[in-house]
């Protein structure tokens, strides 16, 4: 092989090159992988061929494909690494047509594993020479966005590679901060894609079955693993992402452990933005959106924010129908689960909404009737909605000195008796609690309706002889809201202790029931209408999880009990919010 290589050997070799004959290139691409080791040799090429720049003015644009791709740069030493960053600053501020393939190879570089050898050091390398590039050709700018989609890893690629390309990608808005929404957006989208695939019924499902597994083990038989590994693939991938993203966000808004609120509110208002575009018109999601509900932890100014938004898409005539029921799903989820809303804010967003519903009866009413119910579908989500948040919040109301008598101010007894009849179109189990609870305040009476609503509803399952559903009926009864609550139980291990501080779990509030005779059997025969209702929820509802499972701690709780006893329970302790039927 050539000990030294001249520029007027590489100059030779390329134009035979071009001319078909490629021995001298194939000799010339051999010595140099031999020699890739040797420090001075391969500095001295990249110092040669960077003051040669115009010999890629028009061609030999795949010996520049050599030396980015079969070069091993994860093995090189610093100074060879910023030579060859150098070399290729020089080429690109020559023709910046060569900025594509460079930013391809950097964005190549982001994606190198942590089990890689010497991994530090080519991203700090990939950093350094990316923000020179967007200084020295700021044409460079338009190629991010897109360059960063493309080189996404693949979600069934390994859990490192997708963690350290997001991780590189957000240390690039440290110097990129105008590409941040934008980069926001990228990776949101691809980890809802994750998220789609990984439901909460999929998760708890694993979970269980993971647990029932270990029943069968002797306790030197046990796994050991690490207690926050999640047993389904796609949520043990989804629960690292979503704990570098929370990181990030914590990183930004708390500077010495102060909010930094305007760096705060310039983050907020770009996941306001990705969540516009994105997370409102996805189809189920079950954690990506928390993101949004951990940000609106950091100061009222930025809930106030989220559920103006919320507010102003669902009232908008312009927005459809679907997103204007996302949109006030997001709205009273939020209110219901969020521990930092107040109580007054709560009673004056919710006093808005009962507001418009009694605006919404006034102007209907007379020409409802027989209509069409899919008509008024707002009208049932926003009333659904006003029932879920007093469900969720009626003991910080109960507590206040007007809390109850402002609910019973909103006069709710004349939306639930007129023709538009919300309880029949309302989730049942939300219907019924809140008629449980509504009886207790003495707010409303609701029983005499729901009797009526369930003595006239039809089956609408046809079977067939032998006992089975028929593939051609319809599962889902055609009068039941769809229902869609966003912020459901966090179900995640490792990224659930930035949640979980915040959140507002379903409890059992049986205490709170008085204990009279007749009410205690009137309870009694509420319950067991929500549990007989539960099969129904089961099917009809396309986003079912258990209300007050409390993700992490009781799911761990109960692996630990069960491998430190013998004779485990025979019924796992699940717990249960309204509307919703444990796997």
């Amino acid at each position: 092989m050539l000990q030294t290589i001249t520029i007027d050997y590489v100059k030779e070799a390329l134009d035979q090159f071009n001319r078909g004959q490629k021995y001298l290139y194939n000799t010339l691409t051999t010595t140099i992988k031999e020699n890739q080791t040797n420090d001075n040799w391969l500095i001295q090429l990249l110092n040669e061929l960077r003051d040669n720049v115009d010999l890629f003015e028009n061609m030999n644009e795949q010996f520049l494909d050599f030396l980015q791709l079969q070069i091993h740069w994860t093995k090189q030493s610093k100074v060879v690494l910023d030579t060859f960053g150098i070399f290729q600053i020089t080429l690109i501020s020559s023709n910046t047509k060569h900025a594509q393939r460079y930013l391809s190879f950097i964005f190549t570089l982001f994606a190198i594993s942590e089990n890689s050898t010497n991994y530090l050091p080519i991203h700090d390398f990939a950093h350094e020479t990316l923000q020179q590039l967007v200084l020295i050709v700021p044409l460079s700018l338009t190629l991010l966005c897109p360059t960063a989609e493309q080189h996404f890893p693949f979600m069934t690629k390994d859990i490192n590679i997708q963690v350290i390309y997001i991780k590189n990608l957000l240390r690039s808005l440290s110097y990129l901060s105008i590409q941040r929404s934008r980069y926001l957006e990228i990776i949101l989208s691809k980890l809802i894609r994750i998220d789609v695939h990984a439901s909460r019924q999929d998760i708890l499902h694993a979970e269980k079955i993971n647990i029932e597994n270990e029943l069968v083990f002797s306790l030197e038989q046990l796994n050991t693993n690490d207690n926050n590994e999640m047993k389904h693939d796609h949520a043990d991938k989804l629960d690292c992402l979503m704990f570098v993203l929370f990181e990030y966000i914590t990183n930004i808004s708390i500077d010495n452990g102060i909010i930094n609120y305007q760096q705060t509110k310039l983050l907020f208002k770009d996941l306001l933005n990705v969540f516009n575009k994105i997370l409102l018109p996805t189809h189920d999601s079950s954690h990506i959106q928390f993101l949004i509900f951990y940000i609106c932890s950091f100061h009222t100014d930025f809930s106030d924010e989220f559920m103006n938004n919320c507010w102003k898409t669902f009232i908008s005539p312009s927005v459809s129908m679907t997103f204007r029921q996302a949109a006030i799903s997001y709205l009273c989820s939020l209110i219901a689960r969020a521990k930092y809303i107040t109580t007054r804010s709560v009673l004056t967003i919710t006093q808005l909404m009962v507001e418009w519903l009694h605006a919404y009866v006034s102007t209907t009413e007379k020409t409802s009737g027989n209509a069409n119910p899919n008509r008024h579908l707002p009208f049932y989500a926003i009333c659904q909605a006003v029932l879920y948040i007093f469900i969720y919040r009626h003991h910080e109301i109960a507590r206040l000195p007007d809390g109850i008598e402002i609910v019973s101010n909103w006069r709710l007894n004349h939306i639930i008796v007129s023709e538009l009849n919300p309880l029949k179109y309302c989730l049942p189990a939300v219907t019924l609690r809140f008629a449980q609870l509504a009886r207790n305040y003495q707010i409303v009476f609701c029983y005499s309706i729901i009797e009526t609503n369930n003595r006239y509803s039809l089956p609408e399952s046809s079977f067939t002889t032998n006992g089975h559903y028929n593939d051609n009926s319809p599962i889902i009864p055609s009068n039941i809201l769809y229902s869609y609550f966003p912020f459901d139980p966090y179900v995640l291990k490792r990224s659930s202790i930035f949640i979980r501080p915040i959140y507002n779990d379903y409890r059992d509030e049986n205490e709170d029931i008085t204990t009279t005779t007749t009410t205690k059997d009137s309870e009694d025969h509420s319950e067991q209408n929500i549990d007989d209702c539960d099969d129904v929820l089961t099917s009809m509802m396309m986003s079912t999880t258990p209300g007050s499972f409390e993700s992490t701690d009781q799911m761990s709780s109960l692996s630990t009990s069960l491998k430190n006893s013998r004779n485990p329970p025979s019924i796992l302790p699940f717990g249960r919010s309204p509307g919703f039927r444990n796997i």
